[in-house]
This record gives C-alpha cells, sequence and structure tokens, in this order.
C-alpha cells in the first residue's frame, strides 16, 4: 500500500536458470505455482505433424516425444514481471466470479485496485521518471493454452492450463539502451535491449486513495468492501 512495486525478470520464473539452480547458484523461488518451466514459450509444435527440426529425428524415438516446444533464448526473459489476479465479473449475473482457494498460497491478506487505470499510470509515470522513453511496457491477461491441444505461435502473455486458476493479468517491462540502436530482421531501427536480470523495483507512492486491503480469505469468499464500483 506504500506504494512499493517489485518486479522481477521472467528469467526466475522459467527454466532459464536451470542449470544455475542445479549448482544451487541462484535461490529457486520456493514453491511450485510461481515458477513455470514453460515461460517464454514461443511456439508448441504438432508431434503428429512435426516440423524440419521435429522430422530430423530419428523415427524410432518419436513415438517417445509427447510435446515439443520452442523456448526464446532473445529478449523474454530479461522482461520484468508483475503479475496481478484478476477479479473477474459475471454481467448478465450481476455478480463476482469465486476465485480458486489456491490463492490462499501467496498470502493472507489481498490489495484491491480500484482504480486499474490510475495504478498503470503511476506506474508508467515512475518508469518514465527512472528511464525516459528507454522502455517497452506491455499489460495484458495472461491466456492459458493446452501444451497437447493448442499448436502453433505464443507470446510473453501465454501460460499452461494449469495455471488458469490463477486469472493472471501481467505486466512486463523492458529496458533499454538508448545509445545502442539495432537492425531487426524486418529492416527497422529499434533500441537494444538491457540483458539484465536484476529485479526492478519503482516507488509509485502511497495508493491508499486507489486501493484497499481485506484479507484473502475474504477474497476467496467474496466478502468485498461495500464501496467497489461495479462494471456495467
Amino acid at each position: 500500500m506504500s506504494g512499493s512495486i517489485f518486479m522481477r525478470s521472467l528469467y526466475e520464473f522459467g527454466i532459464w536458470n536451470l542449470d544455475a539452480k542445479i549448482k544451487c547458484q541462484v535461490k529457486e523461488i520456493d514453491n511450485s505455482f510461481r515458477g513455470d518451466s514453460s515461460e517464454g514459450l514461443v511456439k508448441n509444435i504438432n508431434p503428429q505433424i512435426g516440423d524440419l527440426f521435429y522430422n530430423s529425428f530419428p523415427s524410432y524415438m518419436k513415438p517417445y516425444i509427447y510435446t515439443m516446444t520452442y523456448i526464446d533464448e532473445g529478449a523474454y526473459k530479461y522482461f520484468k514481471i508483475y503479475s496481478m489476479y484478476c477479479l473477474t465479473y459475471n454481467i448478465s449475473l450481476k455478480q463476482f466470479e469465486q476465485p480458486d482457494k489456491k490463492l490462499i498460497n501467496f498470502g493472507d491478506t489481498a490489495v484491491i485496485i480500484s482504480n486499474q487505470n490510475e495504478f498503470y499510470y503511476r506506474i508508467l509515470r515512475e518508469l518514465y521518471k527512472k528511464f525516459g522513453n528507454n522502455i517497452n511496457l506491455k499489460i495484458n491477461n495472461i491466456n492459458y493454452y493446452n501444451i497437447f491441444e493448442d499448436f502453433g505461435d505464443f507470446n510473453i502473455f501465454w501460460k499452461g492450463k494449469n495455471y488458469e486458476w490463477q486469472k493472471e493479468v501481467r505486466i512486463a517491462v523492458a529496458l533499454l539502451d538508448g545509445s545502442e540502436i539495432i537492425i531487426d530482421e524486418n529492416s527497422r531501427q529499434l533500441k537494444a535491449l538491457i540483458k539484465d536480470t536484476n529485479p526492478l523495483i519503482l516507488e509509485i507512492g502511497n495508493i491508499e486513495d486507489i486501493a484497499v486491503t481485506i484479507s484473502t480469505e475474504d477474497l476467496i469468499n467474496l466478502k468485498l468492501p461495500t464501496d467497489i464500483a461495479l462494471p456495467e
């Protein structure tokens, strides 16, 4: 509520640092619901069809390959991530949809943001204050895929269906080096990505005017403050 926004690099959640975790060179996130080995997924290949790489495998190996995915090795792991739960409201039934009981694993207190646009504005204002226009900011709801059925291209706003209960809204920020220009595959001039996996902390100021705290148990049971504005 004091306005400290802590953003980890996606690197901390995915499989990129698996070797360092095995060697105990980095501290592993201490639960299974925050980490996701499929973070950074950019392509899921249908094993029945394959692709150039998959089809180069010997035929005797293919029956043992149930999934084939590609994880981004370029930019995604350097994005700083801030995740929130999206409390959904059924307009036709005029009621909130009940959150999953597993939310209690995230902690005993929930902060409800009552003015989403103002919250985003304060984050953007602080980013601009610290980095100017040397940022790439993306905000979106996470979509959830079935690894055995949904094939094709994906981006930083996709996760496996086993995480669907989290109903995640993700803020993703990449920091850019304004002094270095690169040319991408489409001949566009872009600022170079700063390849750094350290966390980012933004101080956006007190948010008591746009947020309220309740117990996570009350959130799960939909015992919500009466002054929360309902969608129309």
